[in-house]
């Protein structure tokens, strides 16, 4: 038998023959047959019956029975004529057990219309009659057109031709042609509803419109409409048909949509990703997927309900799918019952009716595109993805950012990196004011429309002659309309009395001005010091002033010559000051305070006196005096010599803040509108506000082209103008015509005979020196004062390596020492004088220099650190020594070679340094024959200088009078009895100038209050985050002429650490200095008297003296001046009577006159002096500007003479680095400071044991540090070298009065390293102020819905202008304690939450922590603004540690949310609701309340333990708002927040998502990455650029412009999918491969991100960040909330981050990807556009 075939035996009497049965029928059962005649027309079917045995055929047709269902009911016949029957040969059987046909019945069936017929066999009777089929047997077919949904159900689902419309009302209508329906229903909302059955007819019907609800998404376009037939024949109802109205060539449709979801998009509640598949063809649905393969997914057709849950009507998957899924299947099994057919199974089954997805079969490949048809539900997938472009995209984001910050570093060094070799000399037009000038046609013009402007003011422009300036020193004294300007300083010179008072850059202009102003009377108010004989002149009523509100007397004479009127002052405290110290020396004491008060009361009392037109102020020491004629004003112009000194107080206090009001004798609103800048009472602020107030921000102006500039991007109390112009300062000696033509560049011819001299000049010089005699040697010269200002240190450590690489080379250094940098640079100036004997001469004092030096000196070295003008390289230039030095101010116009200072750094300074002396020796002889021909004939004339000064005046009193009568207030008088803006009764005084004939002026809006950072007492060597000193880069608090005041503590008998011999004087140009000797006056070189700059003077002058060796010895104690009467001062000058001068005139007859005004004022018998301040009836009164802190002056000598030890072994390379001076001196200062710190913690034991340092003497112009700062570690810098200890604690100058901190404000100022305890609770405020979004994962939620996300953003929008609020109002210790009271409110409610009745209230609870967290994290940005208050200066690289440190910090905190974040997704995944999750549960109260505790703990910590720098009163800064807004770099910050939250706040958490998405990484695999980068690549970048940022302080801020957008590129690769599945190995190395790259990529992101938190630092002041941060936020939520409102990657990557593993041109072609990037791109370029001239170090 053949195989499974059966046979069954029985005895043969017992057979019984089986009955008939019917074997096959045609058609078959249910046939489908296609009508071949029309629609309603009739038609035969053949129809064939067979049997197993012979039948009775006529038995067959009798019992055969027809019946139909049509449309018009017509029944099927039997053709009875057409019967046949016949026997069949025996088919072989075909299966086993299949019964053979016999016999077979043929018949036609006539009258057969379309619809559907059955036939039925009733019990047919064999041939012989014995056997029936006993059975009734009914068999069906159907027969109709092919649109027939009836006869063809598959084909016929949609048709074109059943919906329409009709014209006549709009209704839609349906023309159903399923003949064979007996009833049928439609919808009209894809089957949500139905209509109720209607019997067929076949006629049309009209539609009711059904109701439909649901989302946005889910509304379709365009009519249509789904029929269900039901037939009773058929038993069934699924005959179903689908309608378009009007879908021309669109594709048909049976879908409305079709949506795959799966655990790749969180089954479809991660609407951001793009699972909405496209209908390619006829029914033929498409979608391109990538995720973690294998994974599952199914089809649904209606996606997510308005309730936010997927619909689970039309959810289709491939049933029996195994699960978990298996890694690999075949590439062609897509179901494991391989029918590729999707399912839909009841919503209520457990089974798991999902489509598997296996992982490509090829590495090549990365995703698939998944084909459902909607007709059949038949499916397919294809692997789709390259792999390659995967990769090249990979490495391009990896390196790419990197690599372009490096160029972009590299590309900045080169480019502003370079010496400029400047061959000839000024190129550019000069003048002044060019924000004037281009107005104009010419000159002349401008001349012309000035004088025109002053005609009605009969105020005559006058113009000096132009046969040379002797004309202007011969104009008419008596001419009309002759311009009264009234100018004061403390240097000046009286040609006919032999007295000269001059130190510097202001001392030359003010002799400049007498000798070169004869078309203008001059008031020139000038104070007798100490040791100098004045002649008695004419003798003026005494001038009364108020300090402290006490009238105090200053004597006054007048002395007239030619035009001038000298007004002198004499008191004791003016005479205490000597000619070679003509200032105080420091700034932020009560001596200062009064003399400066007096002095500016003087100076408004002589406006008062005469009638002036305009009062010129030089610098910050008379700033104030316009004040005290408020509410009347004057035209002011605003001269800046050197910005640097302003003149500072600190008002940390109210006490502080009345007192200094008092001092001043000033309204508290004058002083809150006027001169307050934060917590400083600023002189020079007062000018700058004058300028802004009175004429609209115009009158400032520098001394050279770039100082102006410079100092209005420096300094903040500058930005409230609209800028700072330019008046350059003249060559006093270039008295000659000027032709108004700059130096050609053809016709400059080489002196050769003087050329040939230069050789004897030289040998000359060298005899003089003492040097080897080569007529050929390369001889540099630096002559002036030794002082970190001048750049004598950095002489001193280059010089080792020039003398080596160059033997020819030789240096000549002289002159007098100054400051700490002088007297180190001295002693190692020394060392290379024994190391190359003939090649060095040093001789640090005063000297007489013969000509020689200058003409036989091939180089004159110049590398100043700041230069407001230079000119000392015009006057060597002149002589034939050509410029070697810095770029700074008014450097670089004379020919030379001048390099830049884009880095503050000491190695940056000595490498640039270096590079301009080897291009120098370089430069042929040729060269540097045509540059000296072209230096002698350059130009800085005086008449050029004149015309310049004429134009800022005359503009100065247009504007003047322009806004003087826009503002007018009535005038009164305060409760103090001080002159206050607004005043109801006018000023006794008689201002009598036609500037000054206006209405008296409004009173200015006081500013509103704000709060700066700590003062600091002096600048820093290094690169300086100036946003991090508490005075704001205000300026220096010691003197003009003291870099290094004088220690002065608390007690006046604190006076030990000063220098045994006097002071030497500074140039304003130059900065602050300090030297040693006993002669205070200019280096003259022999034969010149105008090199009064240099700082020598001839040897036969009767008051030089040498300065010996042992004068650089420190002696333990100065004799403090008298402050009483002293010599030279008399105690009353003798009266008018006593003079027998009747009828005394103090000034020629004429518009100089003085008014009688004070003949009515009693006058005051004390004369003024700090003595009869402090003390009043012999007791002695405290005050708190008495209370000053000491700078660092190495007393004992102890780190000169460790240094001095040190230079036995020094060499070219040591020479620059173990013993460059500056740093070395850095090393002392932070030593000396630790010291100082221990001493104020009252740890007097440890501060007389270690050796550490401060702020002071030696600190660069942009640095800052306060004396309440410790800056670091123990470094002394000889650790074997003994400390003295002979003065113990008491050079701290604390007092005996002083308490130190005590309890948890001493323990909260202990060190861990740089950092103070306090500062790591900060930097803890900023780190849990990531993000709002945490808020949200820790209640439980995994995502935020967009009115969620509109409530936090209004909310944290709200709370950034409220900390704002708080933060002007109230002190910061309240302001950065009360943001933990709020956080650990959020996570106590939490806690709490799990214990309410029900899910709302629960949900309430989380709505108002979410709240309280969003306020407080708002707060975040003033933690960042105001940590390492204490510290007034911190150098770049300390800054790039602690913001690495911070970050890196916050990053770990968020990744460990976003864990959190991605366990409870994976429980959404799981089908787990919140409710029964941790946060939930009442466990979580256990984890959230110590956590709640713990923040409080933190927020008490602070409010009790912050040091008092925290808890000084909000300041005030006029004019704030206007001002901020005016700093380019803060506007562009701005738009940087609003382009990055628009274009990336809305994927923020999708980003941060896939750190955690992965389901083949462990979690353990993460956090191992985790650690790797943002512990261990970050410490290497940490490590990397805070080294680099040693030399280079801007590094950082051009590396982070460099990378362009690295968030930009991390969020293509992380949310755009083409990191999504990486086929490199194993799943799981894959994986995490793909997170090592978003990993390095978001360490690439926070370096921007610190990178352009520097860029803030270095161009702003704390107070200033602290808004600017604030602001973002606020702009930033509103940026964000119309992100997910508006922006196309609003909830997913969107066309903004295509994934181009899936095909590059498509991802190129998305228009919204290229908008994206570019923005991003804008960002960098902007910052870099504005960075470098916007910093605030930079001079």
């Amino acid at each position: 038998m053949a195989p499974w075939e059966y046979k069954a035996f029985v005895p043969k009497v017992k057979w019984l023959t089986p009955a008939p049965t019917i074997t096959r029928i045609v058609p078959g059962h249910d046939a489908r047959l296609e009508s071949s005649v029309g629609y309603g027309d009739a038609e035969k079917v053949p129809i064939q019956i067979r049997f197993s045995t012979e039948m009775d055929c006529d038995s067959i047709s009798e019992n055969l029975i027809i019946d139909s269902t049509t449309e018009k009911k017509q029944i099927a016949q039997l053709n009875k004529s057409s019967v046949a029957c016949m026997m069949a040969d025996t088919d072989a059987p075909k299966h086993i057990g299949e019964i053979a046909t016999t016999f077979i019945f043929n018949a036609d069936v006539i009258n057969v219309f379309n619809g559907v017929h059955t036939f039925t066999v009733n019990n047919a009777t064999t041939k012989d009659g014995l056997l029936f089929t006993n059975s009734v047997d009914r068999f069906m077919f159907r027969i109709g057109q092919s649109d027939n949904p009836m006869v063809f159900p598959l084909s016929s689902n949609y048709t074109r031709s059943l919906l329409h419309r009709n014209d006549s009302d709009a209704s839609l209508y349906i023309s159903p042609r399923a003949t064979g329906a007996d009833k049928f229903r439609y919808s009209t909302n894809w089957g949500t509803s139905f209509s109720e059955w209607f019997e067929y007819t076949g006629a049309n019907l009209t539609l009711t419109n059904q109701a439909w609800t649901g989302t946005k998404a889910q509304e379709w376009a365009g009519d249509h409409v789904v029929v269900h037939y039901w037939s009773e024949k058929a038993g069934s109802s699924e005959h179903v048909q689908h309608a378009d109205l009007n879908r021309g060539d669109l594709p048909l449709r049976r879908w409305p949509y079709a949506y795959v979801e799966g655990p790749w998009n969180q089954w479809g509640y991660d609407n951001g990703l793009a699972n909405e598949m496209t209908l390619a063809t006829h029914g033929t649905w498409e979608i391109d997927l990538v995720a973690e393969w294998p994974t599952v997914s199914v089809v649904n057709v209606w996606g997510m309900n308005p309730d936010g849950v997927p619909d689970k009507s039309m959810a289709f998957g491939d049933g029996k799918t195994p699960w978990p899924i298996p890694l690999f299947l075949p590439a062609d099994d897509g179901a494991v019952d391989g029918d590729r057919v999707l399912d839909w199974v009841p919503p209520d089954s457990l089974a798991k009716n999902v489509i598997q997805f296996p992982r490509p079969a090829s590495s090549k490949y990365l995703g698939y595109t998944l084909t459902v048809n909607d007709g059949n539900y038949g499916y397919s997938f294809q692997s789709i993805g390259d792999t390659w472009v995967q990769t090249v995209v990979a490495v391009f984001l990896a390196l790419f950012p990197l690599l372009t910050g490096v160029l972009c570093c590299v590309a900045f060094m080169r480019f502003f990196y370079k010496v400029k070799f400047n061959e000839m000399g000024m190129t550019e037009k000069g003048g002044l004011l060019p924000y004037v000038r281009p107005k104009l046609p010419d000159r002349e013009a401008l001349r012309r429309s000035v004088a025109n402007l002053f005609t009605d003011s009969k105020v005559s422009l006058a113009t000096p002659h132009q046969d040379g300036l002797s004309g202007a020193l011969a104009a008419e004294s008596g001419s009309p309309n002759r311009r009264t300007v009234l100018i004061a300083t403390m240097e000046y010179e009286i040609e006919d009395w032999d007295v000269k008072i001059k130190i510097g850059g202001l001392g030359v202009m003010a002799s400049l001005m007498g000798k070169n102003l004869g078309h203008q009377n001059l008031i020139w108010v000038v104070p007798c010091v100490g040791g100098v004989h004045y002649p008695v002149d004419r003798v003026a009523q005494p001038m009364d002033i108020v300090i402290f509100g006490k009238s105090y007397r200053i004597e006054v004479q007048y002395h007239n010559l030619r035009n001038i009127t000298f007004v002198l002052l004499d008191a004791p405290v003016f005479r205490k000051q000597s000619k070679a110290e003509p200032y105080p020396p420091r700034m932020d004491d009560l001596d200062s305070a009064i003399y400066y008060s007096a002095w500016n009361s003087c100076i408004a009392e002589a406006i008062k006196r005469f009638p002036i037109d305009l009062y010129h102020i030089n610098d910050y020491h008379g700033a104030v005096a316009p004040l005290h004629l408020l509410p009347r004003t004057i035209p002011v112009c605003l001269s800046l010599h050197n910005a640097e000194f302003q003149g500072l107080w600190p008002v940390r206090t109210l006490e502080e803040f009345e007192e200094i009001s008092e001092v001043y004798n000033l309204d508290k609103d004058v002083v809150q509108d006027y001169v307050q800048f934060g917590q400083v009472f600023n002189l020079l602020h007062a000018g700058a506000s004058y300028l802004r107030k009175h004429q609209k921000g115009f009158g400032a102006v520098g001394v050279s082209k770039k100082y102006g500039k410079r100092s209005f991007a420096r300094y903040p109390i500058f930005w409230g103008l609209s800028n700072v112009g330019s008046l350059p300062n003249p060559d006093p000696t270039d008295t000659g015509d000027w032709d108004k033509k700059l130096l050609q560049k053809e016709g400059v011819v080489i002196d050769t005979a003087m050329e040939a001299e230069r050789g004897e000049l030289r040998v000359a010089a060298q005899r003089w020196a003492g040097l080897n005699i080569d007529p050929a040697a390369q001889l540099f010269v630096f002559v002036g004062r030794w002082s970190q200002q001048k750049g004598i240190d950095l002489i001193a450590d280059v010089f080792f390596s020039v003398l080596e690489d160059h033997p020819t080379a030789q240096l000549i250094c002289v002159g007098p020492i100054i400051d700490l940098y002088g007297k180190f640079a001295a002693v190692k100036l020394q060392k290379m004088m024994e190391k190359y004997p003939g090649r060095v001469y040093s001789k640090p004092e005063f000297t007489s220099l013969p000509p020689c030096i200058f003409s036989g000196a091939e180089f004159s070295l110049i590398p100043s650190r700041d230069e407001p003008f230079g000119l000392v390289a015009v006057e060597f230039g002149r002589k034939g020594a050509l410029g070697v030095g810095s770029r700074v101010g008014g450097l670089g116009n004379m020919p030379g070679w001048w390099f830049t200072i884009e880095s503050p750094t000491t190695k940056h300074l000595i490498s640039q340094f270096k590079d301009a002396i080897h291009t120098a020796l370089a430069t042929s002889t040729d060269t540097r024959a045509m540059m000296r021909a072209r230096s002698r004939l350059q130009r800085f004339p005086v008449a050029q200088w004149i015309e310049d000064l004429e134009i800022l005046q005359s503009k100065s009193i247009r504007l003047h009078e322009r806004f003087a009568n826009k503002q007018q207030n009535p005038l009164r008088v305060s409760e103090s009895g001080r002159v206050s803006p607004s005043m109801s009764t006018a000023l006794g005084s008689t201002v009598a100038s036609s500037a000054q004939s206006s209405t008296p002026n409004t009173a200015p809006n006081t500013a509103p209050n704000s709060e700066p950072p700590s003062r600091a007492t002096s600048p820093s060597r290094e690169a300086v985050i100036p946003g991090t000193h508490g005075q704001m880069s205000l300026g220096r608090f010691f003197g003009p002429s003291h870099p290094a005041s004088k220690p002065r503590g608390r007690s006046r008998s604190n006076s030990r650490n000063r220098l045994r011999s006097k002071r030497s004087a500074t140039s304003l140009r130059g900065g602050p200095n300090e030297t040693v000797g006993h002669n205070r006056v200019s280096v003259v070189p022999e034969g010149n008297e105008g090199n009064e700059d240099l700082g020598v003077i001839a040897q036969n002058s009767p008051r030089w003296r040498p300065m010996a060796h042992e004068d650089f010895n420190f002696a333990e104690e100065e004799p403090s001046r008298p402050e009483t009467p002293v010599e030279g001062f008399p105690r009353r000058f003798p009266t008018l009577a006593q003079l027998d001068m009747p009828g005394f005139s103090p000034v020629p007859s004429g518009r100089n006159t003085p008014t009688p005004e004070q003949q009515a004022i009693p006058r005051s018998e004390t004369p003024l002096s700090v003595h009869s301040i402090v003390e009043e009836h012999g007791e002695q009164k405290k005050y708190n500007l008495q209370r000053v802190d000491p700078f660092f002056t190495d007393t004992n000598e102890t780190y000169y003479r460790a240094f001095q030890k040190k230079l036995d072994s020094v060499n070219s390379k040591s020479a620059e680095d173990q013993l460059c001076i500056e740093e070395y001196l850095v090393k002392s200062e932070k030593a000396w400071f630790n010291r100082f710190h221990q001493a104020k913690m009252g740890n007097s034991a440890a501060a007389s044991r270690s050796a550490t340092p401060a702020s002071s003497v030696f600190r660069l112009p942009w640095g800052r540090t306060s004396p309440d700062v410790d800056h670091g570690q123990d470094d002394s810098p000889n650790p074997e070298s003994p400390i003295s200890d002979e003065s113990g604690t008491a050079q701290f100058l604390l007092g005996d009065d002083y308490v130190p901190p005590s309890g948890l404000k001493k323990f909260m100022q202990k060190k861990v390293g740089d950092w103070h305890l306090y500062s790591f609770l900060l930097a803890f405020g900023q780190i849990i102020a990531a993000n709002s979004y945490q808020i949200t994962l820790l209640t439980g939620e995994n995502g935020q819905s967009a009115h969620k996300l509109y409530i936090i953003a209004c909310i944290y929008l709200a709370a950034s202008a409220l900390w704002w609020i708080l933060f002007r109002l109230v002190k910061q210790v309240y302001v950065l304690s009360l943001p933990f009271l709020l956080y650990g409110l959020a996570f106590f409610l939490i806690g709490m939450a799990p214990y309410t009745l029900n899910l709302a209230s629960r949900g309430w609870i989380y709505h108002v922590a979410t709240a309280l967290y969003a306020t407080a994290s708002a707060s975040g940005s003033l933690f960042f603004a105001l940590n390492f208050g204490t510290e007034g200066g911190t150098p770049a690289h300390s800054w790039a540690f602690r913001a690495c440190v911070i970050q890196g910090s916050q990053q770990l905190y968020v990744a460990a949310l976003w864990y959190w974040g991605s366990t409870l997704t994976a429980s959404s995944n799981a089908g787990l609701s919140t409710s029964v999750l941790l946060t939930s549960s009442p466990k979580v109260t256990g984890i959230t309340t110590p956590i709640a505790c713990l923040l409080w703990a933190v927020g008490l910590i602070l409010l009790f333990g912050l040091p008092n720098y925290y808890r000084q009163h909000p300041g005030t800064i006029p004019s704030f708002y206007t001002s901020l807004f005016r700093r380019k770099i803060v506007l562009w910050f701005f738009v940087a927040v609003i382009i990055q939250n628009y274009w990336l706040s809305a994927p923020y958490g999708r980003n941060w998502r896939y750190l955690w998405s992965s389901g083949h990484a462990p979690a353990w695999g993460i956090l191992i990455l985790i650690l790797i980068f943002f512990v261990g690549v970050w410490a290497l970048m940490l490590f990397i650029l805070g080294h680099l940022s040693k030399k280079h302080s801007w590094l950082i801020p051009i590396f982070s412009i460099g990378l362009g957008a690295p968030r930009w590129a991390q969020m293509l690769w992380g949310i755009s999918g083409i990191g999504t599945f990486v086929p490199w190995g194993t799943a799981a190395f894959g994986a995490i491969l793909g997170r090592a790259l978003w990993c390095w990529m978001s360490v690439l992101d926070s370096i921007q991100g610190v990178g352009f938190g520097m860029i803030l630092l270095q161009t702003l002041t704390r107070f200033h960040v602290a808004f600017t941060l604030l602001f973002a936020q606020v702009i930033g939520s509103v940026a964000t909330i119309a992100a997910r409102a508006s922006a196309p990657d609003a909830t997913g990557p969107g066309t903004v981050f295509p994934n181009f593993s899936l095909g590059v041109r498509m991802g190129l072609g998305k228009h919204w990807f290229w908008i994206a990037l570019l923005f991003q791109l804008v960002i960098p370029v902007g910052f870099f556009v504005f960075f470098r001239k916007a910093q605030l170090f930079k001079p």
